[in-house]
């Protein structure tokens, strides 16, 4: 008995692989089915999407190229400001230079003509002042000569002058 129930569990054993090799197979067929019709759908797009990829790689090799071009051009501009940027630099500098160096000679030359206008001046003060004080003094002398020659007599404290009046 042992070996009959042996023999009907090896029997279902036997049925179910054999049920599960038959949907296997069922399962492949099907899936055969379907990437025969899906192969059928892509097939008519291969040529289009190598195209496309191909038209793809066109426009990337172009616009690296003009990528390339563009940041030469770009390299070239920034050289050339660059240099502009130098050569304003390098006139700013002379200028300020230049600046200094006038500036410097400008106070030199305001300088001297300061000195010069003082010597003037002294010389002036010198030559001219001097002379014209002493005039008036002796005409303020002579004056007062003239007024007490001609006056014979002392004025009162009534006619007192504002110069009699200091001396009073």
């Amino acid at each position: 008995m042992q070996s009959e129930a042996a023999l009907v569990l090896l029997a279902i054993a036997v049925a179910v692989s054999s049920l599960a090799l038959l949907i296997q197979a069922v399962a492949a067929v099907r899936i055969m089915r379907s990437v025969r019709k899906l192969e059928e759908e892509i097939l008519p797009l291969v040529p289009q999407a190598r195209q496309t990829i191909l038209q793809a790689q066109n426009a990337l090799k172009l616009a690296a190229e003009r990528i390339e071009e563009s940041a030469a051009m770009t390299k070239q501009l920034l050289q050339a400001a660059q240099q502009q940027v130098d050569g304003i630099d390098q006139a700013r500098r002379e200028l300020a230079a230049q600046w200094r160096v006038q500036s410097e000679r400008l106070e030199l030359v305001l300088e001297d003509i300061l000195s010069r206008v003082q010597d003037v001046v002294a010389v002036l003060h010198g030559t001219v002042m001097r002379p014209v004080r002493e005039v008036s003094g002796m005409v303020a002398g002579v004056k007062a000569a003239l007024q007490t020659l001609l006056m014979s007599r002392r004025p009162t404290v009534d006619r007192a002058t504002h110069d009699d009046e200091m001396f009073i």
